[in-house]
């Protein structure tokens, strides 16, 4: 990835505007979405996916340059890095924030799960050789019909041409995932004026993103940072920012199934866009050193995280408290070999 020339004064000048228009631009983004989700009817879940894929632009976009530049390390650091802060950040720090994330055990569950075998498609596509093709047909095996079980109404699942068995729990699972009546805020009476802002506020994020990005580079040479650490925990968390804003602004809602959505989904989509779609352009990604490492890390923490948030329906204060201590963790062990 190539660096501007430009002073130290000044890209540290220019990095706080983008990050500064970036969380501005989330802020509108999750009131966009928000009431988008209350015009619409939209369930917890469907909001939460929609509020990672406008949220996660900023890592993804940061991902696909370094790989397509041929900065491997930059690229899968940022993917692989930003999914474990936003465990982080997003769960962890949202239930510290909000006191405690409320949410069914099915959201945990559905979300959570499609997040874990995404990332285990992930693993074998840098670990085992999978082709990007096989990885990028696993993937939509696995994201299609769970977008359509956050989508599709219960009514219209029982409708499908099914064994009676197999549409009834299908069913069930669709009524589970759709809020209750009255949940969804604000109702179809509301001004669609919020709404006109998401993609104004994507594109901000994108841009805001580029400005970090880019002067976060020369910073970084000039500071003698590597490239590895650069990539997995400062850009990580850096692109990762918005995600999180946008999480603690859903957490204050108390909307703890659309935080637990966000966090998961986004996961899955840094996966899917961030590192199988450009496998397919660079014809096939292999790991570099560490990755591998960052992939076990991911794995626990998610696990973990589905555990906590299973047991108690939710997550409390303390359950926030052991995802960030997790992170924290691989943080002192990352800084230590790189």
């Amino acid at each position: 990835m190539s660096t501007i020339s430009i002073s130290t004064g000044l890209a540290i000048v220019v990095f706080l505007f983008g990050l500064g228009l970036s969380l501005g631009a989330s802020e509108l983004l999750v009131a966009g979405l928000g009431r988008l989700g209350g015009k619409l009817g939209l369930a917890a879940g469907l909001l939460g996916l929609l509020v990672a894929l406008g949220a996660d632009a900023p890592e993804i976009s940061s991902a696909v340059t370094a790989l397509l530049s041929g900065a491997k390390d930059v690229g899968l650091g940022v993917i692989l890095g930003s999914n474990l802060f936003n465990l982080a950040a997003l769960l962890g720090l949202s239930s510290v924030i909000a006191g405690r994330l409320h949410f069914r055990r099915i959201l945990v569950t559905l979300d959570g799960g499609v997040a874990l075998l995404a990332t285990g498609v992930i693993a074998l596509l840098l670990l085992a050789g999978l082709s990007p093709i096989a990885s990028i047909a696993l993937l939509a095996a696995i994201f299609i019909p769970y977008v359509f079980l956050l989508a599709a109404q219960p009514h219209h699942v029982d409708r499908l041409s099914l064994p009676r068995r197999l549409r009834h729990r299908l069913a069930v699972v669709a009524r589970l995932v759709h809020p209750d009546p009255g949940l969804s805020e604000p109702g179809p009476s509301a001004s669609w004026a919020p709404v006109w802002w998401i993609v104004p506020s994507i594109a901000a994020i994108i841009g805001g993103s580029y400005v970090m990005v880019t002067t976060a580079l020369v910073l970084a040479d000039r500071w003698h940072v590597s490239r590895p650490f650069l990539g997995t925990v400062i850009l990580a968390a850096i692109t990762s920012l918005p995600n999180a804003y946008a999480a603690v602004r859903l957490a204050l809602r108390q909307n703890g199934g659309a935080v637990v959505s966000e966090a998961f989904n986004s996961n899955t989509l840094n996966l899917m866009a961030g590192i199988g779609l450009p496998a397919l352009v660079v014809g096939g990604v292999t790991t570099v050193r560490g990755s591998a490492t960052d992939l076990v890390w991911l794995l626990g923490l998610t696990v973990l995280a589905v555990g906590l948030g299973y047991a108690q329906r939710g997550l409390s204060r303390v359950s926030g408290l052991v995802l960030i201590a997790g992170y924290l963790l691989f943080l002192g062990i990352e800084t230590h070999w790189r």
